[in-house]
């Protein structure tokens, strides 16, 4: 996997995000997390699993559209 981070956006192979690589690691792997702007959230690309809870008001804007896994299976 090849992450790259240039002028606020996210390359992890060939999914584009805008976002940043964290400076905390993922509890599971141990590997950078990276936020995720559009779902204001982080993540491990690795793991391909959300590091924090989505809150629970189905009207945020963030979480009430956020997918399973940050990154869709077909990247």
């Amino acid at each position: 996997m090849i992450i790259n981070e240039t002028d606020g956006k996210v390359k992890i192979n060939d999914f584009v995000l805008e976002g940043f690589i964290s400076d905390t690691t993922c509890k599971q792997c141990g590997k950078f997390e990276i936020y995720f702007d559009d779902y204001d959230s982080f993540f491990c690309p690795y793991c391909n699993a959300w590091t924090e809870e989505s809150c629970q008001d189905p009207f945020c804007k963030y979480c009430s559209n956020r997918p399973g896994k940050p990154i869709n299976e077909n990247w």
